[in-house]
């Protein structure tokens, strides 16, 4: 067992936990883009109808897949990391847990196929939805071995593991699509090139960490017990990510026959694809906030605590805005740019679903901030807020606006005020808790270089793409300059962005 209590091995620990913040940090940029990259070339490959249809299905799937992914992993990993010789102990119990606990989400799923179909109003896609339930059996297997990999702090193979996927998915899944469209049937294509990679890095994970010493034993229960405290939370937060699209389908599908409502929720994906940029740019916040939070609040140091809040949020919200800013100032042009024109009914949608997407980001850490301060309870309820307040309004407003452009913009309002509604109960508990929010001044200073800059980019003259681009970039750096000039990133913080940038590279 490694000596996690001798002062000589700290600087040691340190670089090792740098290096693998880089590691997994790559491997995560890596992820996103890729992911953003196949989403965006699928467009291409199939009908937007097709692409509705895989959008929902794959939501549907993935809202159950990275809970269990993220639950397993966590589990494995912080049951190995508590002692590396019992690694092998812990990850024959993970993989004996997913034996019971795998087939029978994966069953669970088939089963209830025809009750998510008939939900989204799309009672024709049962196959692809009992297709798909393949996916999270797999990946259950796959994330012990990747958690096994992750507690032995073994973060470079972690790493490769995510690239490895995110290049074998891509290539397979659109593979699949075209050799599918030929045959007509390209969402399932897609799909069968999404399983076959899956099955593809199980082999590979399994070969490359392989099995520990057997001599030791680890009670499974112990890791379904742990699981149980995440996976709440974790699957209320992949719901709030991913419910708009399939109430937009079953709104579209009550409305419409199924190709146009398909075509419909294919619109409104592309919207999001967009809109979650800034949600995956500020996940890495929530690595680094945790750890921090932890230590000060289990020292009780309150006035460290208080100042961390303050500054995290003051830092997303800088870069939450300018991201948004970005994707708002041509939103028509934009989507012109990246799909094929089909998909360009969401634009209105686009900036009102990029400015609720950034109000998640913040809610998301203000819940790590939360659950690391000993109070997941409270996260979890602060999600199941946003997810009541978007729904309830989304059953009152969107049923009600016509099938199009309408439609989307009413599923975007209805889906950013109920994120607005969870960040605004999430502010309130950290002023009462850690009496900490993010600056007034920064968040008035932020408003308003954001209103001027996508301001400045809807008045520029040109309306094709070249003029759009040259007007998103205008936008950016209005907003960048507004920051500077306001003095609200000013030399403190380029002094603090050095180090860190000096400190990456040093590891």
């Amino acid at each position: 067992m490694t000596d996690n209590t001798n002062p000589a091995s700290q600087p040691d620990r340190a670089v090792e936990a740098g290096r693998g913040a880089l590691f997994i940090g790559f491997a995560k940029g890596f992820f996103m883009v890729a992911g953003f990259l196949q989403r965006v070339l699928l467009a291409r490959v199939v009908s937007p109808a097709e692409y509705g249809t895989f959008s929902v299905v794959n939501n549907a799937i993935s809202t159950v897949n990275n809970t269990m992914v993220q639950g397993t992993i966590q589990s494995v990993s912080k049951f190995t990391a508590e002692d590396d010789a019992r690694a092998g102990a812990v990850q024959r119990a993970g993989l004996k847990m997913q034996a019971v606990l795998g087939v029978a989400v994966a069953l669970g799923f088939v089963l209830a196929a025809p009750l998510v179909a008939s939900f989204v109003k799309a009672p024709e896609h049962v196959p692809l939805f009992r297709l798909v339930a393949a996916i999270p059996l797999v990946y259950a297997f796959y994330a012990v071995f990747v958690g096994t990999a992750n507690g032995l702090r073994k973060f470079h193979i972690q790493a490769g593991f995510d690239v490895g996927f995110s290049t074998a998915k891509t290539i397979l899944l659109l593979a699949g699509a075209v050799l599918g469209r030929m045959l007509g049937h390209g969402v399932a294509g897609a799909f069968a090139g999404f399983i076959a990679a899956a099955v593809i890095i199980l082999l590979v994970a399994g070969r490359t960490v392989g099995m520990g010493p057997g001599e030791h034993r680890f009670p499974a229960p112990r890791l379904v017990t742990f699981m149980g405290g995440v996976v709440l939370y974790t699957l209320l937060l992949n719901l709030a990510l991913n419910y708009d699209l399939l109430l937009l389908r079953r709104f579209a599908g009550a409305a419409l026959p199924g190709a146009p409502a398909d075509a419909l929720a294919g619109a409104y994906e592309a919207v999001r694809n967009l809109a979650l940029l800034p949600y995956q740019a500020l996940l890495v916040v929530t690595f680094v906030v945790f750890p921090l939070v932890s230590r000060t609040t289990f020292a009780e140091n309150r006035e460290a605590t208080a100042a961390y809040v303050r500054q995290t949020l003051r830092y997303a919200l800088i870069l939450g805005a300018a991201l948004a800013v970005v994707l708002s100032a041509r939103p028509a042009a934009l989507l012109a740019v990246i799909y094929p024109a089909a998909y360009g009914a969401g634009a209105t949608a686009l900036p009102i679903l990029a400015a609720g997407i950034v109000a998640l980001a913040l809610l998301s850490i203000a819940c790590s901030i939360v659950t690391a301060s000993g109070r997941p309870d409270i996260a979890i309820e602060l999600v199941a807020w946003t997810l009541a307040v978007g729904s309830a309004l989304a059953f009152a407003i969107v049923p009600g606006a016509t099938p199009g452009p309408a439609m989307l913009t009413a599923a975007a309002t209805a889906t950013a005020l109920g994120m607005l509604a969870g960040l605004g109960a999430a502010l309130l508990y950290l002023w009462r808790r850690f009496a900490a929010l993010p600056p007034l001044g920064s968040v008035l200073r932020v408003g308003l270089a954001a209103g001027l800059a996508v301001g400045l980019g809807r008045i520029l003259p040109g309306s094709g793409k070249i003029a759009g681009l040259f007007a998103m970039a205008a936008s950016g750096i209005v907003f960048a300059a507004a920051l500077l000039v306001a003095r609200e990133f000013g030399p403190t913080d380029r002094e603090k962005l050095g180090k860190i940038l000096k400190v990456g590279r040093r590891k």
